[in-house]
């Protein structure tokens, strides 16, 4: 009997034999991505870490770039691999708590995020890396301190020109204005964002993506583009793009309240509650009033996970915050019943 075979037996055997509860919460883990409560069974001690790291476009590449996953434990390297050509990779023998994931194109890093295991199992980690962002971190280059794009007299005027442009909502006379400046600058990266801005708006999504790539290639570290190149995967529901994007984007400037607003909104996207709690709470605490709706969406994520008491926390802090929102009633009858479960 294979190892594959006898696994397959024993989850039969493991399942056959939970309870309706137990279904329940796999319903609600499902459906937050929160972790919930294991009421019987042993955990283990160690697991394995595996899934697939897809290039989206390698077949572009002279050559398949070498991809590699590093556990890190405490922030320290754990252990190590290196993805198949397939893109599979597997990393037993792995620890449960204080846990990281840094992903590596070539040498390059392209991802790092936190990995909240269960009690029991192991975890998968699947993601699909876009070929052009994959360029554009790996573009050589030296990152500048400097903050904003240098240009003549005469480039300066028409920036400024297309700036205005936009505020009178004259989005065509801007375009025009921007593509006159980039024919002469093409490598003014702030051009390129505020092109993408506009195509962004305009619902020209294509467009959009290819003008933040651009000026994400020319300046790696330009969270400006970063963060709309989020947004705009996020309303494309590429989420899996939008939290590659927007993990740099928290890198490059951590005290942005919307670049952790929209990375917790997109992990919750693909059911990875427990990140997305640290990124909506980390927003609150950076923007605490402009951000204070998200104590609703915490509430209610916590809810669904029947952690009642917590829903009931963040429905406290919303209500210190809002005092005279319509809710105020029902949430204060919320708070009643559950704040001391």
């Amino acid at each position: 009997m294979s190892h594959l075979q006898k696994a397959i037996i024993i989850s039969v055997i493991f399942l056959s034999t939970c309870s309706n509860a137990f279904a329940q919460d796999d319903e609600n883990r499902q459906a937050t991505g929160l972790p919930i409560e294991i009421k019987s069974g042993a955990a283990g001690t160690k697991m394995v870490v595996s899934g697939k790291i897809l290039i989206d476009g390698v077949e572009t590449l002279e050559r398949k770039p070498v991809i590699t996953i590093t556990i890190l434990v405490t922030g320290a390297p754990f252990a190590r691999t290196t993805a198949r050509d397939t893109g599979y990779y597997s990393v037993s023998g792995i620890p449960r708590q204080d846990l990281s994931m840094l992903v590596e194109v070539d040498g390059v890093e392209v991802s790092r995020q936190p990995l909240v295991p269960s009690p029991m199992g192991n975890l998968t980690i699947d993601m699909t890396v876009p070929v052009a962002i994959t360029r554009s971190m790996m573009k050589p280059g030296v990152i500048s301190a400097h903050t904003g794009f240098e240009r003549n007299e005469t480039n300066q005027k028409l920036f400024e020109e297309a700036l205005t442009a936009v505020k009178a909502n004259e989005s065509g006379k801007a375009m025009k204005l921007l593509d006159q400046l980039l024919a002469a600058e093409p490598k003014d990266y702030e051009a390129w964002t505020e092109l993408g801005t506009i195509s962004f708006k305009s619902k020209a999504n294509d467009n959009a993506e290819k003008a933040y790539l651009k000026a994400i290639e020319l300046k790696k570290d330009y969270f400006v583009a970063l963060l709309n190149l989020g947004k705009l995967y996020f309303s494309d529901k590429k989420f899996d793009n939008a939290i590659l994007v927007l993990t740099n984007a928290v890198k490059v400037k951590a005290d942005s309240a919307d670049a952790h607003h929209f990375l917790g909104e997109s992990y919750l996207q693909i059911k990875k509650g427990s990140l997305a709690v640290g990124e909506l709470n980390e927003a609150i605490r950076l923007a605490p009033d402009e951000k204070a709706d998200l104590h609703l969406r915490l509430a209610a994520l916590y809810d669904a996970a029947n952690l009642k008491q917590r829903a009931a926390e963040e429905y406290k802090l919303f209500l210190a915050k809002r005092p005279d929102h319509a809710d105020k009633k029902k949430l204060e009858k919320y708070i009643e019943e559950n704040q001391k479960q």
